[in-house]
């Protein structure tokens, strides 16, 4: 039985969620079911054979690499960055040029959990009527601040995805967040 990530009508779902995910930041969607395993089946739909990743927590495994068809990349030319929220940051990502900030690196970071009850976090930018709140599990408090730091010469600057068990994230560069007191 083939795996159900690895299929058109999947990843048609995955993308149009990605897609829900960027036009409204800071709202939770739902994924469709990936037995566990969404940030695979987040990458099996972004990526392709010319897409470079790095991976510097190790969460994939030889297999991920084989069925996405990818090579390791180094961190700093990465297109896409997988890692574990729950450690801190300890690496720099691409992000962009002036002339070609579509360049900047998407980081899919692996938290416990999303939600939007008990805020800690406050949202605003396009696509956020007046501001959004999220609560987040499972992410070092440094994420936030190097975040600022990346993207503070816009338009350069990093997209994120925050993923876990409850749901999907996006966090595009135009998005301020300040932490709720």
């Amino acid at each position: 039985m083939i795996d159900k990530i690895w299929q058109a009508d999947f990843q048609q779902q995955t993308f149009r969620q990605l897609l829900n995910a960027f036009s409204r930041p800071g709202s939770i969607v739902a994924l469709p079911n990936a037995g566990g395993r969404d940030a695979l089946g987040v990458l099996a739909t972004l990526t392709d054979g010319e897409t470079s990743l790095a991976d510097p927590h190790g969460l994939l495994t030889d297999n991920d690499w084989l069925r996405l068809q990818l090579r390791p990349s180094k961190l700093e030319q990465a297109m896409y960055i997988i890692c574990q929220g729950a450690r801190p940051v300890d690496f720099e990502p691409r992000l962009g040029t002036l002339a070609s900030p579509e360049y900047g690196a998407t980081l899919i970071v692996l938290v416990d959990s999303v939600c939007a009850g008990n805020p800690r976090y406050r949202l605003s930018g396009p696509g956020i009527e007046t501001f959004a709140t999220l609560s987040l599990q499972g992410l070092d408090s440094g994420w936030i601040q190097q975040r600022s730091q990346w993207n503070s010469a816009f338009p350069m600057g990093v997209d994120m995805l925050l993923i876990a068990d409850d749901g999907l994230v996006a966090v595009p560069r135009t998005t301020r967040i300040t932490e709720e007191n």
